[in-house]
């Protein structure tokens, strides 16, 4: 699927300097990173924003310098920063497969793996599950996860709004997410998220600000005492919580400029 890169530079009077020679990327994980409207709705999507993209802002603002943080498909990169050096990857869960591709700067914020299931299916546990249809995040831990224990039945999607539309109209039994994600998903599709049936949680779901291979090891640890720096005084505490309350205003499907004949559906 292509999809619009967005160079939204974030500056404000206080930054003297840009984070020279890295790049920042991340794509549509709402609510870890994502844009209002996002590139579905908008061939101009709006300004990012998310839990992790405004912690990421915030220390960049410690370290009295600027970020340029590009939204794109998670598979472009995730490509990005497994091919160049000085790379920093928003939203990234930290997972055995990828332990060894990447440098893992900082935890931001840890959610729950979990399995969710339609209404009378039994999802204690992912064996449960095993030859029924799931959907999972293209590119994810989730889907490395499911396809190591020999699922077959795997649906993939580039967002996880299509798994809550999927999971919706029952085109997939069960769907395997962080629990933040599928909690915004399932609203943003205007459906109850009351109704979910919320069931074994596989692992811990580590969100991090990671850096490709090959950035300096002096940055990566200048990033992580910048989270530190907002850990200690309570900003991203006040963050996290800003976002537990935040509001998903619902996109109906002819809003999206994709439309159910096309592979974003039908994949």
């Amino acid at each position: 699927m292509k999809r619009m890169v967005l160079f939204a530079a974030i500056a404000s009077a206080g930054f003297v300097a840009h984070a020279e020679g890295l790049r920042f990327v991340t794509a549509e994980l709402p609510p870890y990173t994502f844009q209002v409207p996002p590139a579905t709705v908008a061939e101009e999507p709006g300004p990012g924003q998310g839990l992790v993209h405004e912690a990421v802002q915030e220390m960049a603002r410690r370290l009295n310098t600027s970020v340029a943080i590009e939204y794109m498909d998670w598979d472009g990169a995730q490509q990005l920063a497994l091919g160049q050096p000085n790379v920093g990857i928003l939203s990234i869960t930290r997972t055995p497969e990828r332990e060894d591709h990447y440098q893992w700067c900082c935890r931001i914020v840890t959610d729950d793996l979990i399995l969710v299931g339609g209404q009378g299916v039994d999802v204690s546990s992912l064996e449960k599950v095993r030859d029924r249809p799931i959907g999972v995040l293209f590119h994810s831990g989730a889907e490395a996860l499911v396809r190591s224990l020999g699922f077959s039945r795997v649906h993939t999607a580039p967002e996880e709004w299509l798994n809550a539309t999927k999971m919706k109209e029952r085109r997939v039994d069960a769907w395997l997410a962080p629990r933040l994600m599928v909690i915004h998903a399932y609203k943003e599709i205007g459906a109850d998220a009351s109704t979910l049936n919320f069931g074994q949680i596989v692992r811990p779901s580590e969100i991090y600000l990671a850096f490709s291979k090959g950035t300096p090891e002096a940055e990566v640890q200048r990033w992580a005492g910048a989270l530190k720096s907002i850990q200690d005084d309570g900003t991203l505490e006040r963050i996290l919580a800003r976002y537990s309350r935040l509001k998903v205003e619902p996109i109906a499907d002819d809003r999206r400029r994709f439309t159910r004949g096309s592979i974003l559906w039908n994949n």
